[in-house]
């Protein structure tokens, strides 16, 4: 979500009072999932499952710490409602068990934008309203993860937010909480930058020894098959073509095995990448400096991200497939 100043400049934020009650409602019964005309729209541009009534959120005006509105003119065009965990009320069960594991927190419990004033700055305008205010507690946000909630993963993970669990109440629906720190302790980051940067050279390292193992064996099964035919220099007897077809099966399947293995190496190392780049984003913001992460956004540098000697690391043993079923062909022919 993009800001844009000249219509956040035409946008006030408002405490929401009583005679805003009726739009609020109206605007999030608009936006809720049960209610969407088109789901896979909703999915995309963002939805409410909190079907709250004119009554709940006329008591969250005195409950809630942070209740916003977003007028332009004298059109509400969205709402934030937010409050810490003294005032949960009693059915809140994901609000409790956060509680339980978290301590004290700021629950942004609802935030909601017009369709039509969507992507113009607002749902930002109204966040950094609130977080410019709350400095006591770290600051948590259930998203809807099944129907995935595309729309608000990405709006919490461009604000900073990060994932701390996925919990699943009573209605069945899973909510990946996401999670804000105004300041993280720059020891942990650090701490944490350590650890992600051996787990990343580990699994470069554990591919590499996977490719090192798969050459080994491709040798000795490779020899195998050369002594086989160097013992008939005419043509391999029915004996020997039996034994050179088993060893060219054996090495077909180690060829798709452990392109697999590679396959889910290079999975595993680009997300460890990944990991080692957000919190050197992070570090940056703290003084440090990018090393992993230098240059990716460059244009023309997005291979920086996909690590294309990983790829070929994986197409390698489906190379040597193709030759041990040739191998195969020629056994079966001659």
């Amino acid at each position: 979500m993009s800001e844009q100043p000249e219509q956040q400049a035409q946008v006030e934020i408002l405490r929401a009072r009583p005679e805003h009650v009726a739009a609020i409602a109206a605007l999030a019964a608009a936006r809720g999932l049960d209610r969407a005309p088109d789901p896979s729209a909703a999915v995309r541009d963002g939805f409410l499952v909190s079907d709250y009534t004119e009554d709940t959120y006329r008591q969250r005006l005195t409950t809630a710490e942070h209740f916003y509105v977003a007028l332009k003119g004298d059109d509400l065009v969205g709402f934030i409602l937010a409050y810490s965990d003294a005032h949960l009320a009693p059915d809140e069960w994901l609000n409790r068990r956060i509680r339980t594991g978290l301590g004290s927190f700021l629950v942004i419990k609802q935030i909601c934008v017009a369709g039509d004033a969507a992507r113009r700055g607002i749902a930002s305008h109204l966040y950094h309203h609130v977080l410019d205010q709350w400095t006591t507690s770290p600051v948590v946000a259930a998203v809807v993860a099944d129907p995935p909630n595309h729309a608000s993963t990405a709006f919490h993970r461009k604000l900073g937010f990060q994932t701390l669990t996925e919990l699943t109440p009573p209605d069945g629906r899973l909510r990946k909480v996401w999670i804000w720190h105004r300041k993280p302790r720059e020891g942990i980051l650090q701490a944490q930058y350590a650890v992600a940067v051996d787990l990343y050279k580990h699994e470069d390292n554990t591919n590499w020894n996977k490719l090192n193992n798969f050459f080994y064996i491709t040798a000795a099964l490779a020899a195998a098959i050369g002594f086989i035919f160097a013992g008939d220099s005419q043509a391999p007897g029915r004996l020997n073509a039996g034994l050179a077809m088993v060893i060219a099966v054996i090495g077909l399947g180690s060829s798709l095995a452990f392109s697999q293995m590679l396959r889910w190496g290079r999975r595993y190392l680009l997300a460890r990448k990944a990991a080692v780049m957000e919190l050197e984003e992070m570090l940056a913001w703290q003084g440090g400096t990018r090393i992993v992460g230098r240059e990716v956004t460059d244009p023309g540098n997005s291979w920086l991200r996909s690590s294309p000697t990983g790829l070929i690391m994986m197409l390698l043993p489906v190379l040597v497939a193709v030759c041990w079923v040739a191998i195969m062909i020629l056994v079966a022919v001659s």
